[in-house]
Parts: structure tokens; C-alpha cells; sequence
């Protein structure tokens, strides 16, 4: 990306980001990603090509953006200042709940772009960075005779793991039963 995100951005900076967030999701919804080109996206945003290319690389950039963005507009807690043993609920919850608030988008964009394909091998990848991150904050190092990054690992794809069967493969759990299936799988290594 070619903005700097964690600089304060100024309010044309941010309405720009808004509307090429806007145009990709309004397209994912109508269409699969590899069917949706620059110019369609710069049309739908209202701003020029080069306008695209002052602020991203390409699509994929645009769609990490999305991303971004998306785990912005959820409640991310401190996992550090959580209790340890809800230290992984409280991580799914706040995955689960961004996938849920979106769940009208997520059902239209899984319409239009296979669960094997490049938008959700981008999605994966996104939130497994994402739970790696937050789980190695938390982690108390000298609890494991394994390398936190390693447990950090597990952590971060047993979460995609069950969000993944919940969310994108379409198996209905409540959080209860996301909760169960996460603690089952990582029997052992638990924080």
C-alpha cells in the first residue's frame, strides 16, 4: 500500500480509502474477484486510474486494504490484560464478530468467489496474520518448551481452522460450539 496507514490520514485521504473500500465490496458482491478489473473499480469509486495507483499497487493491494480495514472496524481487546484462560474466546470472538456483522456481504461475495479461490486464500491469509500477531502478544513466553512463534502458529490456524468450517464452509455453530471446537483442538497447548 502507498499510504502509510498508521500516519494520521487527512480527510481526502480517508473519503478516497472509503470509496475504493466501497466500490471492491459492492463488486465482490456481484461478481468474483478475478472478473473485476481497475477501471471497474475506479468507476465505481468515482475517482481516476491514476487515483487508484497514487493509493494502491494493484487490486490485491486494494483487496489487503479491505482487510485492513474490515479489522478495524471490530473490537480488537487487549489479549495481554485478559484473563489467560479466555485469552483465545475473546480472540474468536472478535474474528467471529467481524465475519458476523458482515454477513449479508460475506453470503453475496461466497456466491461469486469460491472458497478455494484467490479472494478467500487473501482472507485466510489476513486473518492467520492477524491471530499470529495477536496470539504472540499474549503468550507467556516460559510456559512452553516450544518456540512461542510456533504456538502463536497453532493458535493462529486453529482459529482459521474453525472459523473457516463456521463462516465460509457454511456448518452453523453457535459461540458456544465455535468455543468448544477451538478448546478441543488446541487441547494441550492452551494459553
Amino acid at each position: 500500500m502507498k499510504k502509510d496507514l498508521n500516519a494520521k490520514l487527512t480527510r481526502g485521504t480517508q473519503r478516497t480509502l472509503d470509496a475504493f473500500f466501497g466500490a471492491m465490496t459492492t463488486l465482490l458482491q456481484a461478481k468474483s474477484f478475478a472478473d473485476i478489473s481497475v477501471n471497474e473499480l475506479c468507476e465505481a469509486a468515482g475517482y481516476p486510474r491514476a487515483t487508484f495507483y497514487n493509493y494502491f499497487e494493484d487490486r490485491d493491494d486494494l483487496l489487503n486494504y479491505c482487510w485492513i480495514a474490515l479489522a478495524g472496524r471490530t473490537d480488537s481487546a487487549d489479549l495481554a490484560s485478559v484473563e489467560p484462560s479466555r485469552r483465545v474466546d475473546v480472540a474468536l470472538d472478535s474474528m467471529a464478530d467481524l465475519l458476523e456483522s458482515n454477513v449479508d456481504a460475506l453470503h453475496a461475495i461466497l456466491a461469486h468467489n469460491p472458497p478455494e479461490g484467490t479472494l478467500f486464500s487473501s482472507l485466510h491469509t489476513f486473518i492467520e496474520r492477524r491471530a499470529r500477531e495477536i496470539m504472540l502478544a499474549c503468550i507467556k513466553r516460559d510456559r512452553f518448551d516450544l518456540p512461542a512463534e510456533l504456538v502463536a502458529d497453532h493458535y493462529a490456524n486453529t482459529l482459521m481452522l474453525v472459523l473457516d468450517w463456521a463462516y465460509l464452509r457454511g456448518h452453523t455453530l453457535d459461540r458456544e460450539q465455535l468455543h468448544a471446537y477451538t478448546h478441543a483442538l488446541l487441547h494441550g497447548v492452551e494459553c
